[in-house]
This record gives C-alpha cells, structure tokens and sequence, in this order.
C-alpha cells in the first residue's frame, strides 16, 4: 500500500531546502507583465514601494526591479527563510531592493504605504480574504494589486499531458490545472471573479502571454523536485521512481538535448478603488495604462 503524503505544517515548509534548485531552474516570465506594472505605477505618479508578496527566490522580483529601475524601491516579502536567503545572495546589488520575512496575510507595512502589491505564482497559497484586505489597507487609492501566474500550457505539449497524468496517479487529490491552496489541498483559482466580488477594487482586467521555455535534462529533473507537486509524488511512490520517470519523460520528449513546455502567464490586475475619489477617476487611470500598453503574446524574457 502507498503511503499519503506528508502533512507539512505550513504549505510553505516544503520549500525548505529547495531554494538554490528552485531558483536556477524554474521558469521566468514576460517582461510584458513588469511593463504593464511599471506603466501604471508611472501614469499614476506613484512614489511610494511596491510590494512582491510571496516573492520566493525573487524571479519575478529582479524581472519587476530591472525595469523599473530604481523609479520606485521594491520589498519582496517571504515566510520561508531559505527563499530568502537564496533571494539575497541572487539579487544585482545595483537593484533597489529588500526583503522581509512575513505572511501575506500579515504584511509589514502602514496603511497606505504602498505603491501596488503583486505576486507572482504565489497567491494561490494565500488565505486571499485576508490577503486582499491587507492590500486595501497597505495600498494607496489608485494603486494596483497584480496576480501573476505562470501555468503549464500542457493541452500544447504531450509531454505536459504525461507528466501531469503521472502526478494525478500519485496524488489522488491533484487534477491537472489546480494549484496548491492555503490549507496544503489543491483546488482552481480564480483571481478576477474574487476580485470582482470585493468592492475595493475597481477595473479588474486579465491578460496573459503564450511561450515556450527550453530545459535540458539536468534542469528539467532539478526544476521537478523543486515543486510541491512533485516532492509529493515523491513520497508516495518514492524519489527513485520519480527522477526515473522525469528522465524517461525527458527522453522519450527532448529533441536534440532540449524540451520544450508550452507556458500561459496570467495576469489579473485591479485598480485599489478609493470612494471619495470616485470610480470615474479610477478608470480614467485604467484607461491611460491602456492606451500606454503594448501588448505581444509570446514575448521572451
């Protein structure tokens, strides 16, 4: 019989020790998704600092910092030390960035201190009733909350189809397209319908970007055990197993040293709606971020 998988105490312990590999091997994204932030941040003359909550090893956060350069400073916020620590020694020290150890759900800032919050591939972690209302509180009026979400395009890739297969054998739980929620189980997320139903926000919007990212074995069996899922699958089945089947996967997929995984990056966006302004000037701000915005599906980092 199959033993059931670790209960963790927090679902951000799994990530303990995993840092170094996480962050050498994981897939970036667009630098459309920085643009859109950093347009608005700009249009909207903000000054205050942008918050990366749930920032990780800070892929997303030297993506967001490079093109904002230096407009505005940034904090990535992160429960997992080891993350952190990664994230420091990682970040360009000419970048105008920090870190602080703490929950989404308990941000360390004043109210009204910020400039936007985003998040990249993290949220779906979070207890977001309590995320958004700290993003209310910390974010000033005409300020931007962005989700951003990298997901496997694997209706594109046979090899995506396999390999999410093999991890619904594993875990009984897990369906292809779920992700990991706050409680440690899995289940959808939909960012813009939660938004939409909080009337603090205002123009709530998605966008996403198509691409590909190429790996080669060593990274592709690094980037696996790197993630939740997979760690999981590993304790029911056994990691031996597991790196055997990630190798036969690479094999039977690769073309030439190389696979290809099909990406979507999703964006959600909303505006912090302040009342006594009123919603028109919140769109007015939503509009000129639109008409400043140049969108390229399949943009590359």
């Amino acid at each position: 019989m199959c033993k059931r998988p670790k209960v963790f105490n927090t679902s951000w312990d799994e990530f303990t020790g995993e840092g170094e590999n996480y962050d050498r091997s994981q897939p970036g994204y667009p630098s459309d998704v920085a643009k859109l932030i950093s347009q608005h941040i700009q249009r909207a003359r903000l000054i205050a600092s942008i918050a990366d909550v749930g920032s990780g090893t800070g892929i997303f956060t030297r993506i967001l910092a490079k093109e904002l350069d230096g407009i505005v400073p940034i904090v990535g916020v992160e429960p997992n030390l080891d993350m952190i620590r990664v994230a420091r020694k990682a970040m360009p020290p000419d970048l105008q960035v920090s870190f602080q150890d703490a929950p989404a759900e308990q941000l360390p800032f004043p109210q009204a201190s910020l400039s936007a919050i985003v998040s990249a591939t993290a949220a779906h972690r979070f207890d977001r009733k309590k995320f958004f209302g700290e993003v209310v509180r910390t974010v000033q009026p005409g300020g931007m909350v962005a989700l951003v979400h990298n997901r496997h395009r694997y209706w594109d890739s046979e090899a995506l189809t396999e390999f999410h297969r093999y991890i619904e054998g594993c875990i009984p739980e897990y369906r292809r397209g779920a992700f990991t929620n706050k409680d440690g189980g899995y289940s959808n997320v939909d960012f813009r319908s939660e938004l939409l139903e909080d009337d603090h926000f205002s123009d709530v919007t998605v966008r996403s970007w198509e691409w590909d990212f190429e790996t080669n074995l060593e990274h592709f069996v690094i980037a696996g055990l790197s993630t939740s899922i997979v760690q999981r699958s590993a304790e029911v089945v056994g990691r031996n197993k597991v790196v055997e089947f990630l190798r036969d996967l690479f094999r039977r997929h690769s073309i030439d040293g190389s696979l290809r995984q099909p990406y979507v990056t999703e964006v959600t966006y909303a505006i912090v709606f302040d009342r006594q302004l009123g919603r028109l000037n919140q769109s007015t701000l939503h509009e000129r971020l639109l008409r400043h915005t140049v969108f390229r599906p399949g943009s590359r980092l």
